[in-house]
């Protein structure tokens, strides 16, 4: 109730304000998790931490219809044009997450030692991916274009941050600030921001434009470590591809 009020904050944050049904769902399950943990575990003394969970069989609340925005190709470009006049590392960070799909905790915290130009690829690092999932995937030749530009204009390299922080170079930006920026070019663009997900709906931008390739593809590519939270969170129904399913079938005949 708190948490839907706004009365309280999470550890990161310094002022609360009201949730709804999916983020609270979201909290409660890291503590069912901990809880079950708990369970587990045994103490020195051979008892196990808790003897029974405490929240078992309590409902977690979902949203009936949640809000999941898809930023649109056009939308995209329309804050690209503006970006420069944002911030450079604005611009870059937009065609990163349009270009690769990751999570804004991923991109942001990007190191010049996870980049790849030579190989064109990225390592994106297990300790900035909310499950914990480390890789080495492709970059586009975008993505590409636009990191080696701006190594040479920071003239970074090894474990120095993408994006510098503007007043600590050694540390990366943070989310507020991303978040800052992205808000600011929706308003010099004129266009109304997502009402919730800023970044996210960039990443379910990527995931739904690569429908057709098979799911597991697309999950790896993106960063998701499961195929269910892709299907039903970030690939999105449009008109058109239900246009296409309608009008356009693979008949298949079978001899007998």
């Amino acid at each position: 109730m708190a948490r839907r009020q706004g009365a309280v904050a999470p550890p990161e944050t310094d002022h609360g304000r009201p949730v709804g049904d999916r983020t609270i769902h979201a909290e409660l399950e890291v503590l069912m998790r901990a809880l079950r943990w708990a369970m587990r575990e045994r103490q020195a003394n051979g008892r196990r931490v808790l003897s029974e969970n405490p929240l078992f069989g309590v409902r977690l609340p979902r949203e009936k219809n949640p809000k999941r925005p898809v930023m649109l190709h056009d939308t995209y470009l329309r804050l690209l044009d503006v970006a420069e006049r944002v911030h450079p590392l604005f611009r870059l960070g937009l065609i990163v997450a349009e270009g690769t799909g990751r999570r804004l905790s991923s991109w942001r915290n990007l190191l010049w030692g996870d980049v790849d130009l030579d190989a064109g690829t990225i390592r994106w690092r297990a300790e900035h991916d909310k499950k914990g999932y480390e890789q080495v995937v492709p970059m586009s030749e975008t993505v590409k274009h636009a990191l080696a530009a701006a190594r040479k204009a920071q003239g970074a390299i090894g474990n120095t941050p993408v994006f510098p922080a503007p007043k600590n170079p050694a540390v990366a930006c943070s989310r507020e600030l991303m978040d800052q920026w992205l808000r600011r070019a929706f308003q010099l663009a004129a266009l109304t921001p997502p009402p919730q997900g800023l970044w996210h709906s960039i990443r379910r931008k990527w995931a739904s434009e690569r429908k057709g390739y098979p799911v597991k593809d697309v999950a790896a590519a993106g960063g998701w470590r499961d195929t269910e939270t892709l299907l039903r969170s970030y690939l999105q129904v449009d008109a058109e591809t239900v246009r296409q399913v309608v009008l356009h079938p693979t008949q298949r005949m079978v001899s007998r």
